[in-house]
């Protein structure tokens, strides 16, 4: 069987790391939606029947709609939705981990892996959220000092992509260690 956190982690790391082609800041090399569809796979190879397993799995495909047209308007440099749209998906990003973690912690209940999951969910989003509000609220500042408030609100919300690949490393040696074919 496939490792789902493995397609869980591709898709943190293609809807966090964003590679530039040639500089050019409307070129992103590592499309979110494509992160969003690895998301949408890892998620259905988890073994659950909860509802939030199909709540998230479908919250996963309108991400991927969402990022698409977000991305479509960046490479055709229309602009349309402008900041606005990339602050809106990064907000649906949150929640989309929010119910992602919340996933996880079901499906890791009285395991081994129930604290480091509760753990990193902690962390996790009281990063991404501080690091959110940082950003979203960096337009208020003066233009000699948005630059420095947004590296500090980026920097919350890389240590919370850090957090998430040590989640990630734990998961995945449980997971080959314990040779589970269903993590149940």
């Amino acid at each position: 069987m496939k490792n789902p956190y493995d397609y869980l982690f591709n898709g943190v790391g293609f809807v966090f790391i964003d590679l530039l082609f040639l500089g050019k800041a409307d070129t992103d090399i590592l499309p979110d939606f494509i992160g969003y569809l690895f998301f949408a796979y890892g998620i259905h190879l988890l073994p659950s029947f909860h509802n939030l397993k199909r709540w998230s799995k479908n919250f996963a495909i309108i991400l991927v709609v969402l990022s698409f047209f977000v991305e479509l308007d960046r490479w055709l440099g229309y602009k349309i939705l402008g900041d606005i749209g990339v602050q809106f998906m990064q907000f649906l990003f949150i929640v989309f981990m929010y119910v992602v973690f919340q996933l996880l912690l079901h499906i890791h209940k009285n395991k081994p892996l129930e604290a480091k999951t509760f753990r990193t969910y902690q962390k996790f989003m009281a990063f991404m959220l501080c690091g959110f509000v940082i950003q979203s609220f960096s337009i208020n500042v003066n233009a000699t000092m948005r630059e420095n408030v947004h590296f500090i609100g980026s920097i919350l919300q890389l240590l919370a992509f850090l957090f998430f690949l040590f989640y990630f490393r734990a998961c995945h040696k449980y997971y080959k260690e314990n040779k589970v074919h269903s993590l149940e």
